[in-house]
């Protein structure tokens, strides 16, 4: 935000960004998006590249789950397809920051600012983010509301670390 910038302004900039974000977007991609920010209104569009989009879903709490986990919380964004729902299932889910376990040890099939994170590194300028590389089970991704699922797949992904 600039010094000229009211936090109104910042909003406004953030919202023109994602009706941008929104246009390479399938139809039922958008309302899958606009579903869940719904029942989660701190969910947002934040990048988009090639067929891909990530949509932030806010604070996670990776400890919480899983005793297993340094990190008390976690930023999550979600790895969706632009035409979701098309029964291709989204892939991945990006932490900010790179979430460990057990006193700094790596967690399995979790990549430090792995380049399928660059664009989610770009928009949300951080410098370090985990990608987990894990295929959502157990949904069947025909319908847009089966995006609301988005944050229990990300806790289940938590429950499953040992």
């Amino acid at each position: 935000m600039s010094e000229t910038d009211t936090p109104e302004d910042t909003d406004a900039d953030s919202m023109d960004q994602e009706e941008n974000l929104r246009h390479h977007l399938s139809d039922r991609c958008r309302g899958a998006l606009t579903e869940l920010q719904e029942e989660r209104p701190e969910s947002e569009l934040v990048a988009v590249k090639g067929d891909w989009a990530w949509v932030s879903i806010g604070t996670v709490y990776p400890a919480h789950v899983n005793d297993v986990f340094d990190q008390e919380k976690a930023h999550a964004v979600i790895r969706i397809p632009t035409d979701f729902p098309t029964g291709r299932r989204p892939y991945g889910i990006v932490t900010i920051p790179y979430v460990t376990k057990h006193d700094g040890q790596d967690v399995h099939k979790e990549m430090r600012d792995h380049q399928k994170a660059q664009p989610v590194e770009d928009a949300m300028d951080v410098d370090e983010t985990g990608m987990w590389s894990y295929q959502w089970e157990n949904i069947s991704w025909d319908e847009p509301a089966d995006l609301r699922w988005a944050p229990e797949v990300v806790r289940s992904r938590f429950e499953k670390e040992d």
